[in-house]
């Protein structure tokens, strides 16, 4: 759909207020793990539950082929008289920074940036979130230099079950664009060894290219030994209806997404890995093979 890349661009700086989303990206998606601290970047209320410093971008990351020269990211989060405050460093941030009161939260970011072309632009994103009797709820609003780059999101989740689902995720995407509507049911299993995630949801881009989408995910976090876990997602979606392309329906697709984690007690390291990695496993681990990665590592201390 034609929002994707725009509603992406805006997640990118509120995502930058503390999220390592290595994790859930390889699991379906952050709003099925709520309990990660990925989910910070959607429900700032969510830093009142953790307390960590971070170290994202690790390695060398590539866009387009280029080497990207601002990956790296470093951020701390703590609680302080009760208090929690947060602090991100990375990138073009200026001002970068969390506020918790036990219940609710705010974040706010302040960016400057030349792009290396020699013109300054300037964005800034706001979040509030709070805990209430329904469920929990994250509003974001991110704007710019230009009235195109202004976007305002809102995420609600909720332990309300539906049919084989335990919990609920609703989310309001471009609301001051071509807004998304989309809504996820979701349960975990406990497969003795794995985490098994389960999902369907529904949704629908009002845009001029749009039209309703269902999807799928299926995430499995799969423990190969007391410090080690492997993690394999798929996400799949089917067209109801389509506003583009003549209007043409039934088709579906999906895709996968794998990933590696390690925890050594309060340290953790993540990581997205190819394919590759189990296509040919010798070759890849003694360096015959393709890369494991060719993303960047994140490390994580939780205190």
């Amino acid at each position: 759909m034609k929002n994707v890349t725009k509603i992406l661009g805006a997640v990118v700086l509120c995502t930058a207020l503390f999220a390592s989303a290595q994790r859930t990206d390889a699991l379906g998606g952050n709003q099925f793990w709520p309990e990660d601290e990925a989910n910070i970047a959607w429900f700032p209320a969510q830093v009142n539950n953790h307390a960590y410093v971070q170290l994202s971008g690790i390695g060398t990351a590539t866009e387009d082929g280029v080497t990207s020269t601002d990956a790296g990211h470093a951020s701390i989060l703590f609680q302080k008289d009760g208090t929690t405050w947060g602090f991100n460093y990375g990138s073009a941030d200026w001002i970068n920074m969390h506020w918790g009161d036990g219940q609710q939260g705010v974040s706010f970011g302040l960016q400057n940036d030349d792009n290396g072309s020699g013109t300054a632009t300037s964005n800034y994103s706001i979040g509030y979130g709070n805990t209430f009797s329904f469920g929990e709820l994250g509003v974001h609003y991110t704007g710019g230099d230009s009235y195109d780059d202004a976007m305002m999101d809102v995420h609600m989740k909720s332990d309300f079950g539906f049919w084989l689902f335990d919990d609920t995720y609703v989310g309001l995407k471009d609301l001051t664009g071509d807004m998304v509507l989309c809504a996820d049911f979701y349960s975990h299993m406990d497969a003795g060894g794995a985490d098994v995630v389960y999902g369907w949801g529904v949704e629908y881009d009002t845009g001029d290219a749009g039209g309703m989408t269902q999807t799928a995910t299926l995430g499995v976090e799969a423990n190969m030994t007391d410090w080690a876990t492997l993690r394999a997602g798929y996400n799949w979606h089917h067209t109801l209806t389509n506003d583009a392309d003549g209007g043409a329906t039934g088709g579906s697709a999906g895709t996968f997404a794998w990933g590696l984690g390690f925890n050594w007690g309060g340290l953790t390291a993540d990581m997205t890995v190819n394919s590759s990695l189990l296509q040919d496993p010798i070759g890849t681990v003694t360096g015959y093979g393709q890369d494991i990665t060719t993303d960047t590592i994140t490390l994580t201390y939780s205190f």
